[in-house]
C-alpha cells in the first residue's frame, strides 16, 4: 500500500489522537470516521428523537436581561 505524508495542525492531531482506539492506527481512525459520515437528514432525526433539554426558566432571564457584549460601545 502506498504512503503519504499530510501534516495536520496541532487541535486537529489531538482531537485525532483521542477519538482513535487504543490499539489503532491514525490511518485506520481516519478510515473509521470517514466512514461513520451521516446524512444530514440523519441528524435531524436524531434531533427529532432526542431533543435536547432545554431551560425554560433560563431563556425567559436572558429574553428580559440580555447578556451585555464584551464589545466597547459605538461612539454615537
Amino acid at each position: 500500500m502506498k504512503r503519504k505524508t499530510i501534516s495536520l495542525d496541532a487541535d486537529v492531531h489531538r482531537l485525532l489522537v483521542s477519538r482513535k482506539g487504543r490499539k489503532e492506527t491514525l490511518s485506520a481512525a481516519l478510515r473509521r470516521m470517514l466512514a461513520e459520515e451521516q446524512d444530514p437528514a440523519d441528524y435531524l432525526d436524531d434531533l427529532f428523537a432526542h431533543p435536547p433539554k432545554v431551560d425554560v426558566a433560563l431563556l425567559r432571564r436572558r429574553q428580559q436581561h440580555p447578556p451585555r457584549s464584551p464589545r466597547p460601545r459605538r461612539a454615537a
